[in-house]
């Protein structure tokens, strides 16, 4: 039987919205109020993942690929599959892809960079730099560069005393230097827990001498960069997975242990998860230990220390993906997430989902944008959008 689209929640007219085309959500805008004020309040978006719909070009299934954002397009690289259910590297992936978020269009994009998984890739200067990783054959410390504007990619020329090679060790940038913090080599066995630093302008690399509680060992863990401080939370050790969370002061190269300094409901143990950072927030999504996968959106608030657990707070509408080994960036106040181990699904995928963030705008910024927010003309007829019943 048909049904008013109107009359279902809030947060599902969204997750419809987003199958149009931006004229065809413009002429939904022109013809209904109520339409209107759902594609133009952005916190209802708030708390919805949503699975982005392409046609074509979208890249194959894969894990531990890399995503970055840089001048309104998402670059997305590398990453493998396993053979069949097992943790084993099959098909190490060495292509580019190109994601328009105003077209939603994916291109992919040539380029002299080999195959890599369980790598980093940060941007400095205008490039994506990519760093570290496996490459099918051996384990890596090589950094390659490439730039968007010209097309080309190299393999960057540095000297100094670099990490060794590794995987699923993690990367951030601070000011003109680049950090990397632990990760593992799956054919020695070995766990790190060493902070290398590269100067972008001599490319050169050195072994910090890190001061304070220097974290255990571990792999699959994740790293940001907030104010002056880089902050590293879970992961597996070897032996334990983790939960910590540890902070590293970039100016003075001092660890510290501010585990037992947050409050809230810390994130259980886990590693193959991601973090992001938007205005002074951590979101964590997922991630696995050996009791399971998780299908958890977890926030840390710098400021007040708190840990929230959003599924528990009825911010989240709908179900949250259980993923591990996925990709994360931001974009436009966007989460956006790609690929992985879906264990609903037991499988690899090649989803696209998209998670609206509280806005971080200044006050003033939100009134200017209001001001230019378009009147809908009164010589339009508003109506209600009929939807077409499914297929039994």
């Amino acid at each position: 039987m048909a049904t008013n689209l109107l009359e279902l929640p809030d947060e599902l007219i969204m997750s419809v919205l987003t199958w149009l085309p931006l004229s065809g959500l413009l002429n939904c805008c022109k013809v209904s109020r109520s339409m209107y004020r759902l594609a133009t309040d952005p916190s209802l978006w708030q708390g919805l993942f949503v699975e982005l719909k392409h046609s074509e070009g979208v890249p194959s299934p894969r894990l531990w690929c890399s995503s970055i954002v840089q001048k309104g397009k998402m670059f997305l690289y590398g990453g493998h599959t396993t053979q069949g259910m097992s943790n084993i590297i099959s098909n190490v992936k060495s292509d580019l892809f190109e994601y328009d978020f105003a077209q939603k269009k994916w291109t992919e994009v040539e380029h002299q960079l080999g195959g890599k998984t369980e790598h980093k890739c940060v941007l400095y200067d205008g490039s994506l730099w990519f760093i570290g990783g496996y490459n099918g054959l051996d384990y890596t410390n090589d950094i390659y560069q490439y730039n968007p504007e010209t097309k080309t990619s190299s393999l960057v020329e540095a000297t100094g005393e670099r990490f060794s090679p590794r995987s699923a060790l993690t990367v951030v940038v601070w000011k003109d230097k680049l950090y990397t913090f632990g990760g593992w080599n799956g054919f020695s066995k070995a766990w790190y827990n060493d902070v290398h630093k590269f100067e972008f302008a001599t490319k050169t690399w050195s072994k910090v001498s890190a001061k304070g509680t220097v974290p255990p060992q571990r792999t699959s863990h994740t790293a940001v960069v907030w104010k002056d401080k880089m902050y590293t939370f879970g992961g597996f050790s070897g032996e334990h997975y983790l939960n910590d969370l540890y902070e590293f002061d970039l100016e003075t190269e001092t660890w510290k242990d501010v585990t037992t300094q947050s409050t809230g409901e810390r994130p259980e143990p886990r590693s193959r998860f991601c973090a992001a950072v938007h205005g002074d927030t951590m979101y964590i999504l997922g991630g696995w230990n050996k009791v399971g996968y998780f299908a958890d959106l977890y926030t840390y608030n710098f400021v007040t220390k708190v840990w929230s657990n959003l599924c528990k707070n009825g911010n989240s509408h709908f179900q949250i993906p259980s993923i591990s080994q996925y990709s994360i960036a931001i974009h436009d106040e966007f989460l956006y997430l790609f690929g992985g181990f879906c264990s609903r699904k037991q499988e690899c995928i090649n989803t696209l989902y998209s998670y609206k963030l509280p806005s971080v705008k200044e006050p003033m910024q939100i009134e200017e944008e209001k001001e230019l927010q378009p009147v809908i003309p009164l010589n339009y007829n508003l109506i209600d959008i009929p939807m077409n019943e499914a297929s039994q």
